[in-house]
Order: C-alpha cells, then sequence, then structure tokens
C-alpha cells in the first residue's frame, strides 16, 4: 500500500506484553486511536512514531516510504506531534503560535494575525494575540496547540491525550474541526468518544492480563 501509514509489527520496547506488536493499514485520511491501561505503552508507540526514540522492533512507512534515519526530517515535515501537555514557547498568544516560525522548523508562509485569530475563533478561544500564555487554562492550550498544528497544514497529526483537559463542548467542537480536514491521525486515549471516532483502534493490554489481547478493529467494533 503506497497511500497511506503502514505499520509493521512496530513496538517501542515499552509494551506491558512484548509480543503485542503493532501492525496496521491505515489509509490516508483515516485515524488511528491508540487505547489500553495507563503505563502500558501508548505514548511511548506514538513517540515512536514522532521520531523522538528508535522503535524496538519493526518498522513504519508512510506513502510508501520507510522511515529511517534517512528519511526522518522529511517524516518530521510530513507530521504535527501535539503532546499530552503543549508546550506554549512563548510570553504571548501570538508567540505561542508562531513559534515553529521562531524555531524556524517549518518554511510555510508565516501567517498573519487575521489567519491566528479566525483560528483560534474556529475552537471557541476569543482572547487578543496579547493575552498572556500564563493566563490561559489547560484547556485553553490543548485548544492552542491544536490551532498551532493547523497553521502548519501537514497531512500526518500524532496526538497524545488531546481531550484530556477539554470539556465535553470544547472536545466536541475540536472534534467537529478535525473531522472537517484531511488528516491521517495516530492519537492516544482514553476518552471514549475520541475513541469511537477513530476508524480503527489498536488495544494495548495491561498489567495482569496472561493473554495478548492487541487487536485492530474498525470504529464501533466490540
Amino acid at each position: 500500500m503506497l497511500n497511506g501509514l503502514t505499520l509493521n509489527a512496530l513496538t517501542s520496547g515499552y509494551e506491558v506484553n512484548a509480543h503485542d506488536p503493532c501492525s496496521v493499514i491505515l489509509p490516508t485520511g483515516q485515524h488511528l486511536a491508540l487505547s489500553g491501561p495507563s503505563g502500558c505503552g501508548k505514548s511511548s508507540l506514538l513517540h515512536v512514531l514522532a521520531g523522538l526514540q528508535p522503535a524496538n522492533t519493526g518498522t513504519f512507512r508512510w506513502q510508501g516510504r520507510t522511515i529511517s534515519e534517512d528519511t526522518l526530517t522529511w517524516w518530521r515535515q510530513q507530521c504535527c506531534y501535539v503532546p499530552q501537555m503543549p508546550i506554549m514557547g512563548g510570553e504571548h498568544l501570538r508567540q505561542a503560535l508562531l513559534l515553529p516560525w521562531q524555531l524556524q522548523a517549518t518554511t510555510a508562509p508565516m501567517p498573519d494575525d487575521d489567519t491566528l485569530q479566525a483560528l483560534l475563533a474556529k475552537v471557541k478561544i476569543v482572547h487578543g494575540l496579547d493575552k498572556p500564555v500564563s493566563t490561559l487554562s489547560g484547556g485553553e492550550k490543548q485548544r492552542v496547540a491544536i490551532v498551532r498544528a493547523l497553521l502548519l497544514n501537514r497531512p500526518v497529526w500524532l496526538m497524545d491525550e488531546p481531550t484530556s483537559a477539554l470539556d465535553p463542548a470544547s472536545r466536541d467542537t475540536v472534534m467537529a474541526l478535525l473531522a472537517k480536514q484531511s488528516l491521517t491521525i495516530v492519537s492516544v486515549s482514553h476518552d471514549p468518544h475520541w475513541l469511537a471516532s477513530a476508524d480503527q483502534q489498536h488495544v494495548m493490554q495491561g498489567q495482569g492480563v496472561d493473554e495478548c489481547t492487541a487487536s485492530v478493529m474498525g470504529s464501533g467494533s466490540e
């Protein structure tokens, strides 16, 4: 499969069960959710996909290209990593949104203030761009991180607990906004509403389970 993201027996080495690899074919524009108890290795597997740590076993490919040391720079221009605890990287809202440009992490044109305000409005943030980051709530910071990812306009998103700080209304707003984008998403979540929206789910086992229960299922499967 050339179009999409393919994971072949991928593990980080932090899985509770060493025989709990992830093998998934995720077509372009679909969403894979990694679920399971805390401590079972979900975030570590996401770190492997983000190029933040090497795989213990297996490989993964995007659009037919295997991601390795040789292709890692290219891959990092294809994906956005949205951590559970977002790094704002600026004193004010404008600086936080423009962090990738300040770090020269993108060659995309820098967005103007009108674009920033319009996207903030889409996630129900009405603050001015000079709003101090220190005064934002945890949920607002999560939504700002999602807006920053939208500004980068990259096809693959890797998201760690993206709704953990969001109230139900904010979560629904974010989910509706992302559903309108042509994104290939791999996420880690415990949120049943978020998990139900995924096209595929890889369930990782936790402590005290004797048999491997990892599975890949379609949305709504039991």
